[in-house]
C-alpha cells in the first residue's frame, strides 16, 4: 500500500459519518452526502492498491451498519429465501436452479444439500411447521410450473405435493395463520392462492387488484402486503394492496416510494422492509435504495441503503439482522457475485 493510501484511509476512518434515513453522511470535501451507490463508488476509487480498496469498502459497510459474511458457495440470482431455526435456506435461482443451500448463521458457513426434484428460477418459498416449501418457478425454457415441493431438513428429502391450480413464476409466499398463501406472479390469473399444509389442498381466493410479477410480498398485523413488481403495459410499480383474511378482500395500501420489481420485502421489528430491486421497464437500473412501512403508519420511510444495488435477491429477517444473499448486480441480466451481507443497524446506534 502506499503512503498516500495509507493516510487517505486514516483520514477516511477519523472522519466524521453521520446515519441520516439510512444514508451515510461524509464529511469529506465536496461529497456531502453519499448513498450506497455512491459510497461505494467513492470507495472503489480511493486506493492505489487492491488491498486498500478491499479494506475501504470493508469500512463503509460497517459505518452503515453492513457487514459483509460467507458468500455463497453458488453464486445465483432470481431466487428466493426461507430462516428455519438457526439457518437460511436457499433453493434454486439463476445461477444453480437445481441447488439447495444452507447459510448457517452461528457459524457463518454454507452447507450443500439434497437437490430440488426440478430445476426451478423465480420461484417461491416460505418456511412453514418445521419444513421449507417451494412452489412454482419457471424451469430451464422459461415456461412457468404448478410444482409445490416440501424439504424435511431432519431428514435432507423433498416431498411432492399438490399442484397449484395454475402455473406462474416470479411471484411470492407468505406463511400466515395455518396457511402458506402464493402471491402474485407471471400466470393466468391474478387469484391468490391458498395452500393448506395438513390437507395438502390449494384453494383459490380473490385475485388482487392489479396483475403484478417479478413482486414482493410479507404479512404485517394480520395482514398479506403485496407490493412493487411490473405489470404488463404499465411498467414497474408503486403500489401497494392489503389482503384481509378475514373478510377476504383486497384493498390499496400505502404506495411505494420508488417504483420497483424484481426486489424482496420482509417482516421486521413492526415493520415490512422493501429493498433492492431494478427498473427494465421505464428505463434501465439496478437499485440500491430500501424503504420500510412501519405498522399503522401511512407512508414509507426511507431504509438504510444496500451495499451493492442488486436485483433478484432474497433478504431474510433472522438473529436480529437482515440478511442479503447474492442477487445480480446488472437489471435485466446475470451478474452474480454470490455476496452476502447483514445489516443490524448504523454503528453509532449500537
Amino acid at each position: 500500500m502506499t503512503a498516500r493510501g495509507a493516510v487517505d484511509q486514516e483520514r477516511f476512518i477519523d472522519r466524521a459519518v453521520c446515519y441520516v434515513e439510512g444514508s451515510i453522511d461524509f464529511r469529506l470535501g465536496n461529497h456531502s452526502r453519499l448513498g450506497a451507490d455512491s459510497m461505494r463508488r467513492f470507495v472503489m476509487t480511493g486506493s492505489a492498491c487492491g488491498t486498500g480498496v478491499v479494506l475501504w469498502m470493508m469500512i463503509g459497510y460497517a459505518l452503515a451498519g453492513w457487514e459483509q459474511l460467507a458468500s455463497m458457495p453458488t453464486p445465483r440470482s432470481e431466487m428466493a429465501a426461507a430462516y428455519w431455526k438457526g439457518k437460511i435456506y436457499v433453493p434454486g435461482g439463476l445461477g444453480g436452479m437445481r441447488t439447495f443451500e444452507a447459510y448457517d448463521i452461528a457459524s457463518d458457513t454454507w452447507q450443500r444439500l439434497a437437490p430440488l426434484p426440478a430445476g426451478r428460477h423465480h420461484l417461491m418459498v416460505a418456511a412453514h411447521g418445521g419444513r421449507i416449501f417451494v412452489f412454482s418457478g419457471a424451469d430451464d425454457n422459461w415456461r412457468a410450473t404448478n410444482t409445490a415441493w416440501a424439504y424435511d431438513p431432519n431428514t435432507d428429502k423433498w416431498a411432492i405435493l399438490a399442484p397449484m391450480p395454475e402455473p406462474r413464476y416470479a411471484g411470492a409466499a407468505v406463511s400466515l395463520g395455518g396457511y402458506i398463501f402464493a402471491v402474485g406472479g407471471d400466470g393466468p390469473s391474478g387469484r391468490l392462492l391458498r395452500y393448506d399444509p395438513v390437507e395438502d389442498e390449494w384453494t383459490a381466493l380473490a385475485a388482487t387488484l392489479a396483475r403484478r410479477e417479478h413482486t414482493a410480498a410479507t404479512s404485517l398485523g394480520g395482514k398479506i402486503y403485496v407490493m412493487g413488481g411490473r405489470s404488463s403495459g404499465v411498467g414497474e410499480l408503486r403500489s401497494v394492496e392489503m389482503y384481509d383474511v378475514d373478510s377476504g378482500q383486497w384493498t390499496s395500501g400505502p404506495s411505494l416510494r420508488t417504483a420497483r420489481g424484481g426486489f424482496s420485502a420482509v417482516y421486521a421489528n413492526n415493520s415490512i422492509y422493501a429493498l433492492g430491486g431494478e427498473v427494465i421497464m421505464q428505463g434501465r437500473e439496478t437499485l440500491s435504495s430500501t424503504e420500510v412501512l412501519r405498522l399503522g403508519a401511512k407512508k414509507w420511510q426511507r431504509g438504510p441503503d444496500l451495499p451493492v444495488a442488486l436485483h433478484g435477491v432474497p433478504v431474510v429477517a433472522a438473529d436480529g439482522g437482515l440478511y442479503v444473499l447474492g442477487g445480480s448486480e446488472s437489471a435485466g441480466a446475470i451478474v452474480n457475485h454470490g455476496r452476502v451481507f447483514r445489516y443490524r443497524g448504523p454503528r453509532q446506534d449500537r
